[in-house]
Order: structure tokens, then C-alpha cells, then sequence
């Protein structure tokens, strides 16, 4: 195969993965806009210090070729994301 046709190969694969990356992601959102209802009727506060510290721990806890600070950055703003939605549905 030719360095063009492996490019292609490869970024073909790289669109698969975000597109699951993606179908995830609004699985993940849809759970937590679930979660929000749930906090209120429990009288909790909407951030959870305690499960964002532990959702960082178990990155740190990973054997991972991908810097985990990066991978660390990420999940902050998917977190604040979920945070930000369950505040407007308030």
C-alpha cells in the first residue's frame, strides 16, 4: 500500500473513532441530565467535588500511552459541560 492510500487508511479510521467518541459523549450527556433532577429531589448540590476527584484518580490509575494531564483536561470540560446543562435545566 502507498503512503497515500495508508493516509487515507488511517484517517479514515481516525473519523470511525470520532464518530464513536462522539455517540458516547451524548450518552454520557444524556445520563447526566438525568442525574440533575435526581441531585435536587436529594436536596444535593449540583457539583460534585468528591466525583470529579474521583473520575481524575481513576486517569491517573490508567496505563495510558495518552498524556493523562491532557486526557485529565478533557474530562474537566466534558464535566463542566454536564454541570453547565444541569444548571440550565433547573
Amino acid at each position: 500500500m502507498d503512503d497515500e492510500k495508508t493516509l487515507a487508511f488511517i484517517r479514515e479510521e481516525i473519523d470511525s473513532i470520532d464518530s464513536e467518541i462522539i455517540a458516547l459523549l451524548e450518552s454520557r450527556f444524556n445520563l447526566t441530565k438525568e442525574i440533575g433532577p435526581i441531585k435536587r429531589s436529594l436536596d444535593k448540590d449540583l457539583f460534585d467535588e468528591s466525583r470529579e476527584e474521583e473520575i481524575l484518580k481513576k486517569i491517573d490509575e490508567l496505563a495510558l500511552i495518552y498524556p493523562k494531564e491532557d486526557l485529565k483536561e478533557i474530562f474537566k470540560l466534558i464535566m463542566k459541560t454536564s454541570l453547565n446543562q444541569q444548571k440550565i435545566d433547573e
